[in-house]
């Protein structure tokens, strides 16, 4: 009997009385949603605006490491070390003189100006590197240009120099009894090769869209142009200076030397 008594009462605390009541949530306050609906919201403008700075962040890190200053995408790799920003002054602009009459200024006649020895040597000098050589290893170049069969180097250059050519060539379309340039059959005409070089140094002037504003002057009762102003530019003597030092050598060249392959000027 004592033994029955333990089990009933063993089983009395081991199963569950039909009258105990499943735990309930109490229901939230007005108050506990609306703090729960602000945090939420704020959660998600958190959220949204860490998206924001990082793209704003990461668009102008971009933009820091793609400049005028330290070179663009588009610029040859190995030059940009090179990039150098100055302030220059222009020159060789038209004036006016005491009666009149329009003169340019001196600064720029050794450029410019009727044929002579010596304004050919200052356009040679100015175009030495016009045509360089690179290991294509060592710059943004494989596969894009053309690499020299006997040593493997890329031929390739500086779009400056390019500019620089066809601004050449259209000074001596100018004389053309002095300058025999358009009659080698290895080249374009003389319409093609101007037409070119015109549209050429349109697309580049447009490409670096220079923002420094033309000042005008009264000189007697005539409005002239201003062209003594600061301009801010790379400095083309650091860049010249390292273009030179790979120059293409062309007289070091078989395939040039024996006529094999030919530099379309």
């Amino acid at each position: 009997m004592a033994s029955d008594k333990i089990h009933d009462i063993e089983s009395e605390s081991l199963l569950p009385s039909s009258t105990t009541q499943s735990p309930k949530h109490a229901p939230q306050s007005p108050a506990a949603r609306i703090l729960l609906w602000t945090s939420c919201s704020l959660n998600i403008l958190f959220f949204v605006l860490s998206i924001f700075v990082f793209v704003h962040w990461t668009g102008n890190n971009q933009a820091i490491q793609s400049s005028y200053e330290t070179g663009f995408k588009s610029d040859l790799d190995p030059v940009k070390s090179e990039v150098r920003v100055i302030q220059t002054t222009y020159t060789g602009g038209v004036e006016v003189d005491e009666d009149g009459h329009f003169f340019t200024t001196h600064s720029a006649n050794q450029y410019v100006g009727k044929p002579s020895p010596d304004i050919d040597i200052a356009w040679s000098k100015l175009l030495r590197g016009l045509n360089i050589d690179l290991d294509p290893t060592s710059s943004n170049l494989q596969g894009r240009t053309f690499a020299w069969p006997e040593s493997g180097f890329a031929f390739t250059g500086l779009e400056v120099y390019h500019s620089l050519h066809c601004l050449n060539r259209l000074r001596q379309a100018l004389y053309p009894d002095y300058y025999d340039m358009f009659s080698n059959p290895n080249d374009p005409d003389r319409e093609d090769h101007i037409g070119h070089c015109i549209n050429h140094l349109r697309l580049a002037i447009q490409c670096h869209a220079d923002l420094t504003p033309m000042e005008w002057k009264l000189s007697g009762n005539k409005v002239v142009l201003n062209t003594a102003t600061q301009h801010t530019c790379r400095d083309f003597e650091k860049i010249d200076a390292w273009a030179v030092e790979r120059r293409t050598r062309f007289e070091d060249i078989e395939s040039v030397k024996n006529g094999s392959l030919i530099v379309v000027d």
